[in-house]
């Protein structure tokens, strides 16, 4: 029997997923905003209560470790850490791109490109391949570039895409580059934690003896990252 939650709160979005045996058992995808540091830990006391659980009951946490929104992605890193600390749960870190590429359709093939848009002129993106194991594996690492060059770096492949809610209108050579792209089939609406679930658990099922490394934030803005090294 396998007890694992999964922890995304790397965009407005609070999203949360508990898997016992071989199925979901509860999830939860809502706009929080910056109601989420409050939310987090009862909608979580909550999810588990239905199932009849409690904290020490999970054999591992997924949590998605950005990039993404800067206090978010810390949110639930520290929630997760906390789990570990206090109760000896393992972590498991997924890329948020790997839970967008994640809502693609597995029958995809060839590369295609998870993006997702953080401010009004700047996209993360990495390229994908679905693979046998049925799995999105990225292709290189996670870069971050202006919206404008997207045409140019990603050509014809297909592309999932992400914009954070609250943002502004593109300017519009901006807003021509992003509707340039060709967008790749999805089976997915949501990037939800149950694609952060369905990444991220064979992860641990299939893990080597010994301990998982620790799970580090992926965040690519160089100033707020410097900071998250920083901090005393």
């Amino acid at each position: 029997m396998t007890r694992a939650l999964a922890i995304d709160t790397t965009s407005d979005y609070m999203s949360l997923a508990l898997h016992v045996d071989d199925a979901s058992v509860g999830s939860r995808y809502e706009l929080s905003g910056a109601r989420m540091n409050a939310a987090l830990l009862p909608a979580i006391g909550d999810m588990l209560d239905a199932a009849g659980l409690t904290p020490r009951a999970l054999d591992v946490i997924v949590v998605a470790r950005g990039p993404g929104s800067f206090t978010g992605t810390r949110l639930g890193l520290a929630v997760a850490l906390t789990f570990a600390q206090v109760l000896g749960t393992p972590v498991v870190g997924v890329d948020t791109l790997q839970v967008l590429a994640a809502q693609t359709e597995p029958s995809l093939a060839g590369t295609f490109h998870a993006l997702l848009h953080c401010t009004r002129s700047e996209v993360y993106h990495a390229p994908f391949r679905w693979t046998a194991a049925g799995l999105p594996e990225a292709q290189a690492p996670t870069a971050l570039d202006p919206i404008a060059r997207m045409p140019q770096l990603i050509g014809a492949a297909p592309v999932v895409l992400r914009r954070h809610d609250g943002l502004r209108p593109l300017r519009p050579e901006a807003q021509a580059a992003l509707d340039s792209l060709r967008r790749a089939p999805l089976r997915h609406a949501q990037p939800d934690a149950l694609r952060l679930l369905a990444v991220g658990l064979p992860r641990y099922l299939s893990r080597p003896a010994g301990p998982f490394p620790a799970v580090q934030p992926l965040y690519l803005k160089s100033e707020a990252f410097r900071r998250w090294e920083e901090r005393p």
